[in-house]
């Protein structure tokens, strides 16, 4: 329905029912002229009396310099009404233009958004956010770890690491985010005095030290340190015996983990936002095992493995976030992505300035990497919120330095491809806070 007139009024906005009426009257009764042909009779029509006061009736031909100057509350209303039933004046096209950018649903046209109905659209300020997260991050799956039978590592501490994010919003809703997590460096050690020396290794012993009968045989676990040489006299084989001490023995482990992603964002109301982009993960592994009786190198033994992981790949990410009171909200935070992991690793077994195992490979297969995290969320003020919650990672096929050392060294044992088939659990806490400006 096409309104053809459109009172206007200059009456206090407590009388805005007073107003409508007025307004819906002369609505009707123009619609009454037009019908009957009476227009010329109703363009002359230049005031209505409703209760003892008069208001002013402007012609539709007139609406486009009267909506050029500031208009009342009650003729935004009027308009407004006559936008959403389709009229004249707003049929022309959707909002396209300015910083509308299609969000009026097609209410409005022409060439400024809001110009030809009187509507302002819904606008967005751009913003951009920091984020810092305080990490304290462990790694599992190396508790009591050892190569000796006769003393072991115990396990990681959690360890201090942040992670920083830094986005932008321009438009409401598409943005991007760049995100820095780590270094996070783990390390545990541990030693013994006095001990035998005897590790999960087991020596293959070549032929011609003790005859073609027991070439292929395994003949139980090895000494780093040897202070005695082998018999090779009667047919029984031992390494040495297990009460000879050795003066020192210590063991070593130590992970590394640092990541950099960048991604497409698109965010809803501030409630969730979607993520799709690109990552790098950096995970190094280095264990070392020594035994010594002296400082001459002929003295001393060890076992060393060295692991380094590269993987790059896309990812996928949720933010989401479920209001609990006026400031308050919990929140979850996942990742998921896949990688192809360049992989590298060396192993190396030495007994006395012996050789028993070295082997350095490398290779590349594909990677799995999983974030999940939730928490608390609270609102402090317009621009800054407080969150902390609980973080688990798991990372999947990869190289440890664990895997790396086999369980059989020696002469005829021979050598083997890295082992890149590992997957590692990381659990954790994180506090933080969120800057939007």
């Amino acid at each position: 329905m096409n309104i053809t007139w459109i009172p206007r009024t200059n009456q206090c906005p407590s009388e805005v029912v007073s107003r409508f009426r007025v307004g819906f009257g002369v609505a009707l009764a123009t619609l009454a002229c037009s019908l009957t042909g009476s227009v010329v009779e109703a363009q002359q029509l230049t005031s209505l009396q409703h209760e003892g006061k008069s208001f002013q009736v402007v012609p539709a031909s007139e609406m486009s310099s009267l909506l050029s100057s500031p208009m009342s509350n009650f003729d935004s209303d009027i308009a407004q009404v006559a936008c959403m039933s389709g009229g004249s004046q707003c049929a022309s096209g959707s909002c396209n233009t300015g910083q509308c950018n299609g969000q009026c649903g097609g209410n409005c046209g022409g060439t400024v958004c809001g110009s030809s109905c009187g509507l302002s659209c819904p606008t967005c300020d751009p913003y951009c956010y920091g984020r810092v997260d305080a990490l304290m991050m462990r790694r599992e799956g190396l508790s009591r770890f050892t190569r000796s039978r006769e003393f072991s590592l115990d396990e990681y501490d959690f360890e201090l690491a942040p992670r920083i994010t830094i986005g932008t919003v321009p438009d409401c809703v598409s943005g991007t985010e760049v995100s820095f997590t780590g270094p996070i460096n783990w390390e545990m050690s541990n030693s013994a005095t006095g001990l035998s020396g005897q590790t999960f290794l087991a020596e293959q012993v070549p032929a011609q030290l003790l005859g073609s009968s027991l070439a292929d045989q395994q003949i139980g676990f090895a000494f780093l340190y040897d202070p005695e040489d082998f018999d090779p006299g009667p047919p029984v084989v031992v390494n040495d015996f297990a009460d000879d001490p050795v003066a020192f023995q210590r063991q070593r482990y130590e992970s590394t983990y640092w990541s950099v992603e960048a991604s497409q964002t698109s965010v809803a109301w501030d409630i969730a936002k979607l993520l799709f982009g690109a990552r790098y993960i950096s995970f190094d592994e280095e264990y070392r095992y020594t035994a010594s009786n002296g400082a001459a190198p002929a003295d001393n033994g060890y076992i060393y493995s060295d692991t380094t992981n590269d993987l790059i790949g896309l990812q996928v990410g949720l933010d989401m976030y479920s209001p609990v009171c006026r400031f308050g909200s919990t929140y979850l935070r996942a990742r998921a992505g896949g990688f192809w992991n360049l992989s590298e690793a060396t192993a190396i077994v030495d007994d006395q300035d012996e050789r028993l195992y070295g082997v350095r490979d490398d290779d590349g297969n594909f990677a799995f990497m999983f974030e999940l995290s939730n928490g608390v969320h609270y609102q402090v003020g317009e621009m800054l919120s407080l969150h902390g919650g609980t973080e688990l990672w798991y990372l999947a096929e990869v190289a440890t330095a664990e895997d790396q050392i086999p369980s059989l060294v020696g002469a005829r044992a021979g050598g083997r491809a890295i082992e890149t088939g590992d997957d590692v659990l990381f659990v954790g806490f994180s506090v933080g806070a969120t800057l939007k400006y």
